[in-house]
């Protein structure tokens, strides 16, 4: 059958997930393409067509599966939106994410190696970066515009992030009662105003 570009998106699609599944579980030092073919219902031989390496299917999971996916389909407005507004926007949709059983799989096995494997740290490192860049140059545009007052934007994307990701960590990986006790509309509202309000013009 001739691979059209539906069935070469629906292959290569197939294959992420069954990557996220295999990530998952093994971790991907352990990972072989054998394990995600398997998974996938294809032959390892395959993968090749579709990804150069391991570390391009690691890419495209992060890629497709992690928040960066956002910056990909934000509304083309947003950053005309008001800033709470838009802010509380993302930050919803980036706990949905990040607290999918899916991802939170990924995170529980990949930690330890995002940590200590040198294979894994940059590709991570640079979705994160693109994460900080993103946020970076929005909350620059915005105090530019004097709608918030001038600070270090990166710091205060840094600050965004950082909340965020201590209420994942310790709602999914520590089962924190007193974070799990906060709905995701909770958490949004709660760091986008606190962050916020630092940042209001004087």
């Amino acid at each position: 059958m001739a691979r059209t570009p539906k069935v070469v998106e629906d292959r290569r699609e197939q294959i992420i997930d069954a990557a996220m599944r295999v990530f998952s579980q093994k971790g991907f030092t352990k990972a072989t393409n054998k394990d995600i073919a398997r998974e996938a219902g294809i032959t390892p031989g395959l993968i090749y067509y579709y990804f150069e390496s391991k570390e391009a299917l690691l890419r495209a999971v992060l890629e497709s599966k992690s928040p960066v996916q956002i910056l990909a389909s934000l509304p083309p407005d947003l950053l005309s939106w008001p800033v709470e507004k838009a802010l509380h926007s993302l930050m919803l949709r980036v706990l949905a994410i990040l607290e999918g059983e899916d991802f939170v799989g990924l995170v529980r096995v990949m930690l330890p190696e995002i940590i200590y494997n040198s294979e894994t740290l940059p590709v991570v490192a640079s979705f994160i970066q693109r994460v900080f860049t993103f946020l970076m140059g929005y909350l620059q545009t915005k105090m530019e515009a004097g709608e918030l007052r001038h600070s270090d934007a990166l710091l205060a994307a840094q600050t965004l992030v950082g909340a965020v990701a201590s209420f994942v960590l310790r709602r999914q990986l520590l089962r924190d009662p007193l974070a799990l006790q906060y709905t995701h509309e909770q958490i949004a509202s709660g760091v986008v105003e606190m962050v916020l309000e630092g940042l209001k013009p004087r």
